[in-house]
């Protein structure tokens, strides 16, 4: 058994393992194939099925330096997506606290307390000022 265990060790040394990029793979080859079993349309599974194995490839893969630079690619385009997605999430939670405008210089969200008439708001990225009713 433990000459099993060392060539499992000298299998895996080197070699990058899960990361963001290879779980999205991952998770995107789970639902396409539930799809392609509820729809029964083949070229879902076989998508599914190359997404899988790309995902086991970069898993193994010895070419660090290859799989960090896809997986900063992703994330640089991941990131602002699920930024934008929470946010969103925390505004449709507080929407009966807080009224939600953007600023009209820069595009930043700004809130304000419901009821509370009309205000000058300035804006904390760019202090722009304006009036808005809360």
């Amino acid at each position: 058994m433990g000459s099993f265990k060392n060539a499992l060790y000298r299998f895996f040394s080197g070699r990058r393992g899960m990361d963001q990029l290879s779980m999205a793979l991952l998770i995107l080859s789970i639902v396409l194939s539930l799809l392609s079993s509820i729809l029964r349309l083949g070229i879902l599974s076989t998508v599914s099925m190359v997404a899988w194995v790309y995902s086991l490839f970069r898993m193994f893969s010895k070419n660090i330096p290859a799989r960090e630079k896809e997986n900063r690619w992703f994330l640089s385009k991941y990131t602002p997506v699920a930024s934008n997605a929470r946010q969103a999430k925390i505004r449709f939670k507080n929407r009966k606290i807080y009224l939600y405008y953007r600023c009209p210089n820069c595009r930043a969200w700004l809130k304000l307390p419901r009821n509370i008439g009309e205000k000058t708001v300035t804006c904390g990225k760019c202090q722009a000022t304006f009036r808005k009713k809360a």
